[in-house]
C-alpha cells in the first residue's frame, strides 16, 4: 500500500503523498511501520544506548497494538538515514505521565519520579494524546530539510492514525531553545516540564514539553503541503 493510502484525513494524506515525492526525487525511500523495535534497533545503531528514548522503545515501555508507528526513510542502497516515532497515550493528565515517568517508562522502575515543573497556566492534556520524538538524520543528510519534512509528517500522522486530541513531543534544553527547532516542528507551545534530577539520564536535566491541539496540527499539516510543494515545483 501506498505511504498516503494509509491515512484518512484528505490533509495528512495529501502530506504523505508530497514527503514521498520529495523524498523520491532525493532518491530516497521513505516508509511507515507499526514495530517500534525497527526504530530501536536504527537508533541504537547510530547512536548507542544513551540516543534511544525509552518512551519508544518496547524494551522498556509496553506498546498496545495499534497505537505505535515508526517512519523510516532509507537511501538507494537500504542504508537506514532518518526515523522518527509516534505513540498514543490515552490519560486523564499527561503531566501526571511526566510526573510519574510513565511517559517513559511501563512500567516504571521502583523508587523513580520527575521535578514536574508544569506551570498552571498548560491545560489538562487528556484524552487520545498523541505523543511524536525519536527524531534522527544521518549526519550527511543533516541541513538538506529531511528533519524538516519527517517531524511535521510525524505530527500528523500522529493526528491521523490516532485520531488525537492533543499533539506532543519533549526535549531537553539544548534542542527545545534552539532557534531552529520551532519552525523545523511548526505550531505549538513549549514549556519547562522537569527541572531537575531526571532518572531517564540519572543526572540532573531540563526538559521542555511542546503541545498543540488537532486544530493547530493540521495548519501545520497543511502550511508544510504549500512549502514542499513550492520546494518541488522550483526543484523541476
Amino acid at each position: 500500500m501506498d505511504l498516503p493510502e494509509l491515512f484518512h484525513r484528505p490533509e495528512v494524506r495529501e502530506l504523505a503523498a508530497a514527503c514521498a515525492e520529495w523524498t523520491g526525487r532525493r532518491g530516497l525511500h521513505l516508509s511507515l511501520d507499526h514495530d517500534l523495535r525497527t526504530w530501536a534497533g536504527t537508533v541504537l545503531a547510530a547512536m548507542g544506548p544513551d540516543g534511544v528514548n525509552p518512551t519508544f522503545d518496547p524494551a522498556r515501555s509496553r506498546v498496545d497494538p495499534g497505537s505505535a508507528f515508526h517512519l523510516q526513510v532509507r537511501d538507494a542502497t537500504g542504508e537506514d538515514v532518518a526515523c522518527g516515532a509516534g505513540r498514543l497515550f490515552r490519560t486523564g493528565d499527561l503531566t501526571a505521565l511526566i510526573a510519574s515517568l510513565g511517559l517513559w517508562f511501563d512500567p516504571v522502575p521502583p523508587g523513580m519520579d520527575a521535578a514536574l515543573a508544569v506551570p498552571e497556566s498548560v491545560p489538562v492534556l487528556s484524552g487520545r494524546v498523541g505523543h511524536v520524538g525519536g527524531l534522527w538524520v544521518h549526519p550527511r543528510l543533516r541541513g538538506s530539510g529531511l528533519s524538516f519534512m519527517l517531524a511535521r509528517l510525524i505530527r500528523g500522522a500522529a493526528l491521523d492514525l490516532f485520531d488525537a486530541d492533543w499533539d506532543t513531543w519533549v526535549a531537553f534544553q539544548d534542542v527545545a531553545l534552539r532557534p531552529g527547532t520551532g519552525s523545523a516542528y511548526g505550531t505549538a507551545t513549549t514549556v519547562l516540564c522537569v527541572d531537575g534530577f531526571f532518572p531517564p539520564r540519572d543526572r540532573p536535566e531540563r526538559v521542555f514539553l511542546s503541545y498543540a491541539t488537532a486544530a493547530q496540527v493540521l495548519g501545520v499539516v497543511r502550511e508544510t503541503v504549500g512549502i514542499l510543494r513550492d520546494d518541488l515545483y522550483t526543484a523541476v
